[in-house]
C-alpha cells in the first residue's frame, strides 16, 4: 500500500475481515452501513459507506469494564449508472423486507436504499461476511 503516489488502494472489507480474524478479543463489535442514493444533483449515482469497529471487555456482574473504537472509517463513491444498478441490484436481491432482523436493517426510501448490518461477537462477524461477501466484494472491487 503506497500513500504518496495515485495507487493507494483500501479493500475496506477486507480490512475489517483480516481485523477481525487477527484479533485476539471476542468482543469486537461492528456496525456497516451501505447507502445507496440517486438524488444528488452534482453526483446523481452515489454511494456512502461507513464502517465502525469496537472492542469491549465485560463482565457480567459488574458491566462494561472499558470499550476502544479500532476503526472508524468512511467510503464515499461517485458510481456510473451501470455500477449504480449493479450494486443495488445486489441488494435487492440479497436484502428482503423478510430478512430484517437484529442484525440486518433495512430503509428503503425512492431515491435511498440504506443496509444497516451489525454484529456483536466474532461469530456475528463472520455470519455477516459468509450471507453478504458477494455484496462486500463488489463494493471492494470498485475500487481497483
Amino acid at each position: 500500500m503506497t500513500f504518496m503516489n495515485n495507487n493507494a488502494n483500501i479493500k475496506q472489507f477486507q480490512l475489517i475481515k483480516f481485523i477481525n480474524e487477527n484479533c485476539s478479543d471476542d468482543h469486537v463489535i461492528s456496525k456497516i452501513s451501505i447507502v445507496l442514493r440517486r438524488d444528488k444533483i452534482e453526483a446523481p449515482y452515489y454511494m456512502d459507506t461507513k464502517i465502525r469497529l469496537s472492542s469491549c471487555i465485560d463482565m457480567p456482574d459488574n458491566g462494561i469494564i472499558h470499550a476502544m473504537n479500532i476503526l472508524n472509517h468512511n467510503r464515499m463513491h461517485n458510481l456510473t449508472e451501470e455500477k449504480y444498478d449493479e450494486i443495488k441490484s445486489v441488494i435487492v436481491d440479497i436484502f428482503d423486507v423478510k430478512n430484517e432482523s437484529d442484525q440486518v436493517k433495512i430503509f428503503k426510501e425512492d431515491k435511498r436504499l440504506k443496509i444497516v448490518l451489525m454484529s456483536k461477537n466474532d461469530e456475528e462477524f463472520m455470519n455477516l461476511f459468509n450471507e453478504y461477501g458477494e455484496l462486500f466484494e463488489k463494493i471492494d472491487n470498485l475500487i481497483d
